[in-house]
């Protein structure tokens, strides 16, 4: 295939796939977020806090979070498993 041929080629594949989007409903949205994060992880900001509101410490990054019991559990970039528990928020940059 030319050059030529190949950006006709992903072209259409952009048109449709921004259509696909578009027409998404909210739960066919969530799903694919949920695969997303699933395959490369979302950029989040996972902070722990002390019982008087203190930041003990943060983690910034791409991650895949799980939810075990009474922890939550990722992979770190420097590719540590971090498992935590206590008052944490998770936020999606």
């Amino acid at each position: 295939m030319t050059i030529k041929i190949k950006k006709q080629v992903l072209i259409i594949i952009f048109i449709l796939f921004s259509i696909f989007i578009l027409s998404c409903t909210e739960k066919q949205r969530k799903e694919l977020k949920h695969f997303k994060s699933d395959i490369i992880g979302l950029k989040r900001i996972v902070t722990l806090y002390d019982c008087n509101g203190n930041i003990i410490k943060q983690w910034k990054g791409r991650f895949k979070i799980e939810v075990q019991g009474a922890y939550i559990s990722f992979i770190d970039n420097n590719g540590k498993e971090v498992k935590i528990s206590g008052t944490v928020v998770v936020q999606e940059l």
